[in-house]
């Protein structure tokens, strides 16, 4: 692979001290804040247990340690309170995590928007966000869904499981997070909207049951096959399920339907707006190919589909938590209280902030890579928590099997988080950058303050829709002064350029590179490329004259949208 040949050869001998390099502490730590209460930096669990618990601790207080842990109801090394029997994964298709109330969005797109007096019983996005602890630097390594999926079911980049763009397989090779549930006797369900989901993509591995719906009002009968199933489950028969609902609403076309009487069309959208701008794929495709002017109205007006379709998927997820709740008269099992409750997106979305470009798949920046990240049990998981720390989707598996305890699996690359989490105990968390690519053409860092972005051999992203979309041979980014990443400051400060450089340089080296089988790619997933916006029918012709291995990729970005 280019960026994995050209960073071995860069890095030379210099590689020992970079990773030396690689493996010191952050200078300075990621802060812990408590939603609704004051911001400041919370002491780290190091400093609150040295006291009690660190090697120069005495008898006393270790005593003391022993005998408050004891007044938890839980032996020292035990989690406190109620486990939960039951996982629901929630992953949301296109959805910037700036565009939701917990990441501080300006309108209400994730708090039930629309509905006069919604039930108590439904929890919003925001409500489940604040019932749980929030992720709020969180990333994806690939701006389409197959490669960024795979990862968080896998728990490996792009380059190791194989998948570095949509029209690739994952192989049954891969060991996998529902394989891991599965074998522990969960019952497994997936229910998915996005056409690239599909059996024999690989990503449904490991489910008992597979509900697959592209058409019209796919999100919500994922979200009623979802709710059929749970609640067809034999609870009294003793053990859990795995349910993993994947709805597409944000993805392009920005077209809301109505919903229980809500015009999500409608619902932000400025009614003295008399331009055309729309949310449609031929309206958008249309002014990115011939570099149509739009102006400050037009995009709003455009954005304000994309939050419609954002607060649609609100109200469905709000409908499944109530219907899992316990407090509706025909549903009286409280399963909301059993279940840890996952919530992410796999990507988000340009939405013309660079080039004019609106989708998804050419970009390597944070309008693309920063996704929504929270975990939700309140049982067992201490909520009202904002965590600003570097995580990753490939971090989601080795966090649920910790979780559960069940085995860890060899040749991941992903790391529980819940030692950043938990306060009862202290466990170390490796810090570190995230990650991104496109194809295996360009690679991007991202820490706490600064994004990286290195495209060596000055390669232009060509997925559809055709449209200009440079990226240059460096860029850096300072997010402390430009959080949109607007203005490259890699030539005026390449002092912070090369250590940045050699550490990405080091992560590429340290990825093994897929040599498994893939597998055919379909007709029907073929189709689905085309219809969802991800090949031309020139790249169709490609596909359709065989693919039988996820190693020989050319490393093209795949698709467009």
């Amino acid at each position: 692979m280019e960026l994995l040949t050209l960073g071995l050869a860069r890095l030379g001998r210099r590689m020992p001290a970079m990773l030396a390099e690689v493996t010191q502490e952050p200078e300075s730590p990621s802060a812990e804040l408590e939603i609704g209460a004051c911001a400041s930096p919370r002491p780290s669990r190091r400093r609150r247990l040295a006291a009690c618990s660190g090697p120069g601790a005495g008898p006393l207080a270790l005593l003391l340690f022993g005998l408050a842990a004891a007044a938890l109801g839980c032996a020292p090394g035990e989690r406190p309170g109620t486990p939960p029997r039951h996982v629901l994964l929630i992953t949301v298709d296109t959805l910037r995590a700036d565009h939701l109330g917990a990441w501080l969005y300006q309108r209400p797109t994730s708090d039930q928007a629309g509905l006069e007096e919604p039930s108590r019983a439904r929890r919003s996005i925001d409500r489940l966000a604040g019932e749980g602890v929030v992720f709020s630097r969180a990333f994806s390594p690939r701006g389409q869904t197959f490669p960024a999926l795979a990862s968080l079911f896998s728990s490996r980049s792009p380059i190791e499981h194989g998948a570095l763009a949509n029209r690739d397989i994952l192989s049954s090779e891969i060991p996998t997070l529902a394989k891991s549930f599965q074998a522990a006797g969960f019952r497994t369900g997936a229910f998915t909207t996005n056409r690239l989901l599909v059996e024999g993509s690989g990503i449904e591995q490991g489910f008992d049951h597979f509900f697959h719906d592209a058409g019209e009002d796919r999100d919500q009968l994922a979200v009623g096959n979802a709710l059929q199933w749970i609640l067809g489950q034999d609870f009294e028969a003793g053990g859990g399920f795995f349910a993993w609902v994947h709805l597409m609403g944000p993805h392009m076309p920005y077209e809301p339907a109505e919903l229980e009487g809500v015009d999500y069309t409608r619902l932000f959208r400025d009614p003295a707006y008399e331009g055309d701008a729309n949310g449609s794929r031929e309206f958008l495709d249309a002014a990115y190919a011939d570099g149509r002017e739009l102006s400050a109205d037009d995009v709003a007006a455009v954005v304000s589909q994309y939050d419609g379709e954002i607060a649609r998927v609100d109200h469905l997820i709000g409908l499944l938590t109530e219907a899992l709740s316990g407090e509706l008269s025909e549903q009286p099992r409280d399963l909301l209280s059993d279940t840890a409750l996952i919530f992410a997106a796999d990507h988000g979305e340009e939405l013309h902030q660079r080039q004019g470009y609106w989708g998804h798949s050419k970009s390597v920046y944070d309008s693309v890579l920063h996704v929504p990240l929270f975990m939700r049990h309140p049982n067992s998981l201490t909520g009202r928590r904002v965590l600003s720390q570097i995580v990753e989707l490939q971090d989601v598996m080795p966090t649920l099997l910790d979780w559960f305890q069940l085995q860890p699996v060899p040749g991941t690359r992903g790391r529980s988080l819940l030692p950043l989490v938990d306060t009862y105990i202290e466990r170390d968390f490796e810090g570190r950058p995230a990650f991104g690519l496109w194809g295996d053409s360009i690679a991007t860092l991202r820490n706490e303050r600064w994004r990286l972005i290195w495209n060596p051999q000055q390669v232009e992203p060509d997925d559809p829709p055709a449209g200009p979309y440079s990226i240059a041979a460096l860029e850096l980014y300072d997010h402390q002064r430009d959080p949109l990443e607007l203005r490259n400051l890699a030539a005026e400060e390449p002092e912070r350029v090369e250590p940045l450089l050699l550490e990405l340089q080091a992560w590429l080296s340290s990825q093994t590179t897929f040599g498994g089988a893939g597998g055919e790619l379909s007709d029907e997933r073929l189709e689905a490329l085309i219809q969802l916006g991800y090949l031309g029918e020139e790249s169709a012709a490609d596909g359709r004259a065989g693919q039988t291995s996820n190693s020989e990729s050319t490393g093209k970005g795949g698709g467009g949208e």
